[in-house]
């Protein structure tokens, strides 16, 4: 990798030095996992470089530089300074403990971005569903496995490209290649089964009749935080989403305090439905923008 003002392409020959910066400094919020990093590349156009002890992540897509937070160890304002210095650009997807290290700043404004704010879980909770708050999903869970026989079986390296087919027919029916969303999506979960085993992935899915109906994929984000990466299920079954992350935390997430669902993007249906699952806090996450531009 580069220094600084080089930026380079995000590369898989990167993933070591991304892993010993996060295993150094773990993060807590979603984007910072080198499987998003590396998944995503291509949409958020991901360039990176060095910088003193940092690595330096810039988002070339759409008209203005976008960086986001640094990673690494030593002074990151300092070095966040001189990147302001230098560059026209704004950071993105900030943590608030580097917020925190420009409050009272007037040189910067600080701007909420609730749309790419994570919902963090306590793990057991989703387990055990224990409580009124959970009854709709134990009784969607009860209906579906009281009615529809399944198959839970966990995901790895040799069936990872069978349940990227079932992602290939999920996406005829949404039309991925319609919504460039949805198709910049797909292009993700397709990097993260061909690197499966490389990233460090767990998952699971659920097959109904010998055929895949619905798949999670997620990985540890720090030693408390799991991350999802992935859920989908066929929405024609009602109860299947609620049974197959049911049957992939009570599998995968026993280990951890936290389970991180990553951000709605302002979605009114997926804010919904992860807020329906009652979140313990949202990882909050912020936009730094200088005063004069």
């Amino acid at each position: 990798m580069k220094s600084y003002p080089v930026f380079e392409d995000l590369r898989f020959e990167d993933l070591a030095i991304f892993n010993k910066e996060f295993l150094d400094n773990p993060p807590s919020i979603s984007e910072y996992t080198f499987t998003n990093l590396y998944a995503w590349r291509e949409p958020y156009k991901l360039k990176a470089c060095l910088l003193g002890r940092f690595i330096i992540l810039r988002s070339e897509a759409g008209p203005q530089m976008r960086f986001f937070d640094p990673i690494g160890t030593g002074d990151k304002k300092s070095v966040m300074e001189e990147i302001f210095q230098k560059d026209n650009g704004i950071f993105v997807r900030l943590p608030e403990e580097t917020i925190a290290l420009f409050s009272n700043d007037p040189r910067f404004q600080v701007g909420l971005d609730r749309d790419n704010s994570d919902y963090l879980y306590k793990a057991e909770e989703l387990i055990t569903l224990q409580g009124a708050k959970y009854d709709g999903k134990r009784n969607r869970i009860k209906k579906f496995r009281s009615t529809c026989g399944y198959e839970y079986i966990p995901m790895t390296a040799m069936n990872a490209q069978e349940c990227m087919a079932y992602e290939d027919q999920w996406c005829i029916l949404k039309n991925c290649d319609g919504v460039e969303g949805l198709s910049h999506e797909r292009q993700a979960i397709r990097e993260m089964t061909k690197h499966f085993l490389d990233f460090e992935l767990v998952g699971g899915a659920i097959k109904i009749e010998g055929m895949i109906r619905a798949v999670a994929l997620a990985q540890r984000l720090n030693p408390e935080t799991l991350v999802m990466h992935v859920l989908k299920a066929d929405a024609t079954l009602s109860g299947l989403y609620q049974t197959m992350l049911h049957e992939f935390l009570s599998r995968e997430a026993g280990n951890y305090l936290y389970v991180n669902f990553e951000q709605d993007l302002g979605e009114a249906g997926l804010r919904k439905s992860k807020q329906s699952y009652h979140p313990l806090k949202m990882i909050q996450k912020y936009t730094l923008i200088p005063t004069l531009v």
